[in-house]
């Protein structure tokens, strides 16, 4: 995504890639200069607000922008000039805080009225703890929380909870959708309101699946349906298995699925048990995207219902 796609930015997105020019003529790319660490980046209206700008935590980065580089930006704030498209994106007199993905996580009207998030410190795992975690992407934010509160209602309520999750099996040559316990139990859909499949669909296209570009060199130009899907308490679970074995499926290349309401219920996380123990349970709105040949499975719902959306790339 770039400027010209979208009039604004929202919670979510990852910044586009952009040419930044200091005052002293010294050009550099966003991308290329600031990615890997949080980011503080206010575009004030005028010189007072620039003065006014709060001093950032330890290892936060912070630039003030604007179509002109701003002057009057406290040290160890630091002033560029970029595309004017870029910064009319971003709004004016505003203070945004990125992760160092570079990926908007809030906005703030300027001058603030309190105090920002700090940074959550994270330690940072052991040799022999990565030699264990399975290649997976997760993507932060790529559905807000009013739609995933949305998509669950509609479950729920428009499509009336949905159908018992069923495979395909071949029996007397022939191919056959059956429900296997063995296999799997979950109730899903397909959804049923244009509107809200075209907000998903947006969603993805605006936050995932430039990501999933970025990180596997893969360009998707093919989606399976978008499907709605519930495990409940003491009855959902996905026992281990690879999502492109058979002819029908053999076209897929990732699979994706966006946790609904992490934090509601227990169990339901993802395991890959080829790559060790480890279970992956993404924040509401989240997407886990992963290889389909990869064997994993969707341990037991111990309690509450796991809402997820899901689909399979190509």
């Amino acid at each position: 995504m770039n400027a010209s796609v979208a009039e604004h930015w929202l919670p979510g997105d990852r910044l586009p890639n952009v040419r930044l020019r200091a005052g002293s003529g010294e050009s550099m790319t966003l991308h290329a200069e600031f990615a890997g660490a949080p980011l503080w980046l206010a575009t004030p209206s005028t010189e007072v607000a620039a003065t006014g700008l709060p001093e950032p935590p330890p290892g936060v980065t912070a630039l003030c922008v604007g179509a002109s580089a701003p002057s009057g930006a406290p040290s160890p704030w630091q002033s560029f000039a970029a595309d004017p498209r870029w910064c009319a994106a971003l709004g004016s007199g505003v203070l945004w805080r990125a992760d160092a993905n570079l990926r908007l996580q809030e906005r703030h009207a300027l001058p603030l009225s309190g105090a920002l998030l700090q940074p959550v410190a994270v330690a940072a795992m052991d040799a022999m703890q990565t030699l264990q975690v399975a290649p997976v992407l997760q993507i932060p934010d790529v559905f807000e929380p009013d739609l995933c509160a949305a998509l669950i209602r509609h479950f729920e309520v428009d499509c009336a909870g949905g159908d018992v999750s069923a495979v395909l099996v071949l029996e007397g040559g022939e191919q056959k959708l059956q429900v296997d316990p063995s296999i799997k139990q979950r109730r899903e859909t397909f959804p049923r309101d244009p509107a809200i499949e075209a907000r998903m669909h947006e969603r993805l296209m605006r936050r995932a699946l430039p990501e999933i570009s970025r990180v596997f060199n893969f360009d998707v130009s093919r989606r399976d349906p978008l499907k709605l899907l519930a495990y409940p308490e003491s009855a959902g679970y996905f026992r281990p298995h690879r999502d492109n074995e058979t002819p029908d499926v053999a076209h897929r290349r990732f699979a994706l699925s966006v946790n609904l309401n992490q934090g509601e219920y227990v169990g339901g996380e993802f395991r890959y048990p080829e790559f060790g123990p480890h279970r992956f349970s993404p924040p509401t709105g989240a997407a886990l995207v992963f290889s389909c040949s990869i064997l994993h499975e969707v341990l037991p719902v111990e309690r509450g219902t796991r809402y997820a959306m899901t689909t399979f790339l190509a």
